[in-house]
C-alpha cells in the first residue's frame, strides 16, 4: 500500500513534505522507486516504517534501494524509518563546506 505521509502516524518522526509518500510491505515490486517517482513528480522523498523485528521486510527495502535513517517509537511499537530520494534530491550538497557563503 501507498499513501501520503501525512495521513500516517510516521508524519511525527521527521519534518515531512506535503508530497512525501509512505510505502508499505511487502514492496509492490522489487524495485518500486523508479515508478513511484514517476508517478508522482512532486514526491522528494519517498519513506518506510517496518516494525523493529521485521528484518526480512528492512533487507527487502536495503535490496530496493532504501536508506536506513532512524528508530522511532509510534503508537503501535518501535519502527525503523528508511527512506528512497529521487537521483535530482541525492545530488544536492548537503556538507557545510558545499554551501554558498
Amino acid at each position: 500500500m501507498i499513501r501520503r505521509v501525512h495521513r500516517h502516524p510516521v508524519r511525527a518522526c521527521y519534518p515531512y513534505g506535503a508530497h512525501d509518500l509512505l510505502v508499505e510491505l511487502p514492496l509492490p515490486s522489487p524495485d518500486p522507486l523508479p515508478a513511484l517517482f514517476a508517478a508522482h513528480p512532486r514526491c522528494r522523498r519517498v519513506v518506510a516504517a517496518p516494525a523493529e523485528e521485521d528484518t526480512a521486510g528492512q533487507l527487502a527495502l536495503e535490496a530496493a534501494g532504501f536508506r536506513r535513517i532512524a528508530e522511532a517509537d509510534l503508537p503501535t511499537g518501535t519502527v525503523v524509518l528508511y527512506v528512497a530520494e529521487p537521483p535530482e534530491v541525492m545530488r544536492v550538497p548537503t556538507a557545510l563546506d558545499d554551501m554558498p557563503h
